[in-house]
């Protein structure tokens, strides 16, 4: 791990990420060789062999805007999975605006983020992805940056 990249640190949110979130993200961005002088990194995470009809890992998005050197705040987070009889499209299954306060949970619509509810679908969330970084199922991690 380099200097520069184990020097990055996250702002606090209003939903509680964990520390073992923030170092995966810290070690992707490491191992993907992110530019943190930039000051927006997207991080897409893909399970190449997830279909409509096999199913697999969904796909995930996670946004990162920088805030002053080194120092990042995370605009969103984005999983997407397969919906809509007959013709399957990717869209939005959960998503965590932390820029805009909002939440979406395809039943439900958009909520407000700061929900208790909220938090506790956050906290299921995070600990199966964490579980699935663990596993190494996305086999197609890129970082593009702005």
């Amino acid at each position: 791990m380099s200097a520069q990249n184990t020097a990055i640190s996250f702002c606090k949110s209003v939903l509680p990420i964990s520390t073992e979130f923030m170092d995966q993200l810290r070690r992707v961005i490491d191992e993907h060789a992110a530019h943190l002088n930039d000051n927006h990194i997207t991080i897409n995470f893909k399970d190449s062999s997830y279909s409509a009809a096999k199913g697999g890992y969904h796909p995930v998005e996670i946004s990162l805007i920088k805030m002053a050197e080194y120092h990042y705040v995370i605009s969103y987070i984005t999983d997407f999975s397969y919906c809509g009889h007959p013709s399957e499209e990717l869209e939005r299954d959960l998503d965590f605006d932390f820029g805009n306060s909002l939440a979406l949970s395809r039943p439900f619509g958009w909520i407000d983020i700061s929900l208790p509810e909220i938090a506790e679908l956050y906290q299921l969330w995070e600990s199966n992805f964490i579980a699935y970084l663990t596993m190494d199922v996305y086999d197609q991690i890129q970082i593009q940056s702005l």
